[in-house]
């Protein structure tokens, strides 16, 4: 995982979190949660303390804004399983999740993840 470096982000970036590039294998299992149905296996492009963006999951054309979902983020020490919402759909293949109704626990366990990945380089 790379850390982007403090000095290159915008007067213009929102962000609330720093993002992290994970290079390791991390893979996401996708439900969406008002179907109860898998919608399949994804990557995470980016990945930070408030959300992930998605990427090459076959049906991502079939994921639209504001559709909520159930994340199952695998790495080889843990597993992950969070809410979120999609807040954009950045290209045909990729779109952004916020992390919802995180726990203390939820943070400290995505912060844990981040850190191990980090840690592996």
């Amino acid at each position: 995982m790379t850390i982007p470096d403090e000095n290159t982000q915008t007067q213009n970036d929102r962000r609330r979190f720093q993002r992290y590039y994970p290079f390791s294998r991390i893979m996401l299992a996708i439900e969406d949660e008002s179907l109860k149905e898998s919608i399949g296996i994804g990557e995470p492009g980016d990945i930070s303390l408030g959300g992930v963006r998605v990427r090459n999951l076959p049906s991502s054309s079939n994921v639209k804004v504001g559709d909520r979902l159930v994340l199952l983020l695998l790495d080889t020490d843990d597993a992950l399983s969070l809410k979120g919402e999609v807040v954009h759909h950045a290209t045909l293949d990729t779109f952004g999740v916020v992390f919802a109704e995180l726990s203390l626990q939820d943070q400290r366990a995505v912060g844990n993840m981040i850190e191990r990945l980090h840690s592996r380089l």
